[in-house]
């Protein structure tokens, strides 16, 4: 069953030139230097067989091809390669508080991350998949190298109906844990407006690269709700104004700065307890050029770690 809203052609048309300029942008970056930046960082995680060739003095016993060997009657070695071909999933938060956004929904942000990412992963022949999730995982799409597939991600995550409206992303994790049993790069788009979710986070990363992306409205800020802070367990203090100008009076939640701010704190600490780096986009700034320099810092890193 298709849980994608039904759109007015007005929109589909535009959803398709967004999607249409992304990929002309990623490609453009690929033709540049993105490509060894993204390569340098994740690399192939295994080898895959390639050839056989005769066994010599000093080759590994293991590698030795008995089928090839009974054939020929000499014993062969296979040989390998390092498997160049990776496997990029995005993990993606479709809780109704991904709906936000002031000018543009934090699900639209993602389903553009998401297509700039995917098609520089699809140009550099690797497999995207992608996880859907609210207080489970809802849509699980196995990765492949695949144009077809490429566009249904980046539309399910645009405007993916889903069943449940909260989220829970301890269990979404746990859940990806299991689903994803090869070693994989995995975006985790979210809000994060959760808690408790480390220990599921943990199990994520002793297999997978990890890289969360956590997505914000530029309002939230000062809009900020006491009572979403999932472990801030005192009530919101209400203040209540009056417009000079109009005379109206207006009840405002004091202390949404604060709140935001040990919001930021708690993913902050988890992330950095992991070793994980990760990245913050808003709605009001150009979050590509901000992909862009996560990836470099992490090439320059990298780079460093190796030397």
């Amino acid at each position: 069953m298709d849980k994608t809203l039904n759109l007015p052609p007005d929109s589909i048309q535009k959803i398709i030139s967004r999607v249409k300029h992304l990929e002309i942008r990623a490609r453009k970056l690929i033709r540049d230097q993105i490509t060894s930046q993204y390569h340098s960082i994740f690399k192939g995680k295994g080898i895959e067989f390639s050839d056989v060739r005769e066994y010599t003095y000093g080759d590994d016993v293991r590698d030795i091809d008995w089928n090839v060997t009974a054939r020929m009657r000499e014993p062969y070695v296979k040989q390998f390669v390092e498997e160049r071909q990776l496997t990029v999933y995005f993990v993606v938060d479709v809780s109704d508080s991904t709906r936000y956004g002031q000018t543009i929904s934090k699900r639209q942000i993602m389903a553009e991350i998401a297509a700039f990412l995917g098609f520089i992963a699809y140009y550099n022949q690797d497999k995207v998949g992608m996880i859907l999730h609210t207080t489970e995982v809802e849509q699980f799409v196995p990765a492949k190298h695949d144009y077809s597939q490429l566009l249904r991600i980046i539309r399910d995550i645009w405007y993916y109906t889903p069943k449940f409206r909260g989220t829970s992303l301890a269990h979404s994790f746990e859940e990806a844990s299991s689903l994803l049993k090869k070693s994989a790069i995995l975006f985790l788009m979210s809000d994060f407006l959760d808690g408790e979710y480390d220990k599921a986070l943990s199990r994520l990363c002793d297999r997978h690269e990890v890289i969360p992306l956590v997505i914000h409205d530029k309002s939230e800020k000062n809009a900020f709700h006491p009572l979403l802070v999932p472990w801030q367990k005192s009530l919101p203090l209400l203040a209540f104004f009056e417009d000079i100008e109009t005379g109206q009076n207006e009840t405002r939640v004091v202390g949404a700065s604060h709140a935001y701010d040990q919001y930021k704190q708690f993913y902050t600490s988890v992330f950095h307890h992991f070793g994980l780096e990760y990245l913050e986009l808003s709605s009001g700034e150009d979050y590509f050029k901000s992909v862009e320099k996560l990836l470099k810092q992490m090439t320059r890193v990298r780079r460093q770690l190796r030397n």
